[in-house]
């Protein structure tokens, strides 16, 4: 399952999902469909339930949750755009109607890895890492294939970066290794924008990784039962139509059960919580010349199997002020 996070209208970002022919499905609402199809008496309450309308809430429903979705999405591929559901609102939509955020809205952590590419070390000659190294970003960095990247005043060296990222499904510690892929709801594209200036200046990369919009992600979170093996995926990413990386996810050092061994052994994984597992070779900042983004450029990222993230870059508004 394709699941976003989609706007429309007056609505605030609610659970979808893409069909086939790229329209968009209100899960939610598909579900009410059905149970007030069946009589159900309280098929908003059950719905709401079983198919909430947000996808951390969906992540945290399991199995039961997944499918009770998956088979309100089969029987809503047949309906027109148009139609209203049983509680009268629309809940089918063709792309070009609403805006897609990133999949998952509000996390409780985003956990990004760094020199975790054989083809990065190998370029740049850094150490391997003994161990996972790991820093965050914030939730306001979250945007979606519909958000520009926004290039701050404060810096002058915007990179890209190009990662796999997945989704934890379940509430977990101490999880063993062999068991680590239970753990994981989905799996999407990550952008890990950088101000790489900045992270030179600083020392540290907190900074330098959380402005606004420094973490596009989507344009979808495909459901781990249909991505069993995130070992072997091809990635590449374009600035413009400049080829600046390519890379496969067999070359990362420390793969996705490894990377949740590790972090469960760190602190408790929860539901919707993000683990973007790091970037391949070819950066900006190691470039010669250096390839850094420009205001009006347009940065696009594509994944085996997770489609493709793009997002034009946009000068920060001097007097937003809210």
């Amino acid at each position: 399952m394709k699941i976003v996070m989609y706007q429309y209208a007056e609505r605030g970002y609610r659970l979808g999902a893409i069909a086939g022919d790229e329209r968009i499905i209100d899960l939610n609402y598909a579900f009410e469909n059905l149970l007030a199809a069946a009589k159900e008496p309280r098929y908003q309450a059950l719905a709401a339930a079983i198919v909430p309308n947000d996808s951390i809430a969906f992540l945290a429903g399991g199995k039961r949750s997944r499918e009770s979705a998956a088979t309100a999405l089969d029987a809503a591929k047949g309906n027109r755009c148009p139609d209203l559901g049983a509680s009268g609102r629309r809940f089918v939509f063709e792309r070009k109607e609403v805006k897609l955020g990133a999949p998952v809205q509000n996390p409780l952590r985003i956990i990004c890895l760094s020199h975790n590419y054989h083809d990065f070390i190998r370029e740049t000659g850094v150490p391997l890492p003994p161990a996972p190294r790991i820093f965050s970003k914030y939730n306001n960095a979250l945007c979606g294939p519909d958000d520009p990247i926004i290039y701050p005043k404060m810096s002058k060296m915007l990179g890209y970066e190009a990662e796999l990222a997945f989704v934890i499904g379940k509430r977990g510690r101490h999880v063993p290794r062999e068991r680590a892929l239970e753990y994981i709801g989905g799996y999407m594209i990550l952008n890990d924008v950088s101000a790489s200036d900045l992270t030179e200046l600083d020392k540290q990369v907190l900074r330098g990784k959380t402005f606004d919009n420094f973490a596009p992600c989507g344009p979808f979170l495909l459901s781990a039962d249909e991505l069993p093996d995130p070992g072997n995926l091809d990635m590449k990413l374009w600035v413009n139509d400049r080829e600046l990386q390519t890379s496969n996810t067999r070359e990362l050092v420390y793969d996705c059960p490894t990377l949740v061994a590790f972090l469960s052994e760190v602190f408790t994984l929860e539901p919707g919580d993000i683990v973007a597992t790091g970037t391949p070779g070819g950066l900006a900042k190691f470039r010669n010349p250096p390839t850094y983004m420009q205001v009006g450029d347009v940065c696009t990222i594509e994944i085996e199997k997770l489609g493709r993230l793009t997002n034009r870059i946009v000068a920060e508004d001097e007097n937003a002020v809210e």
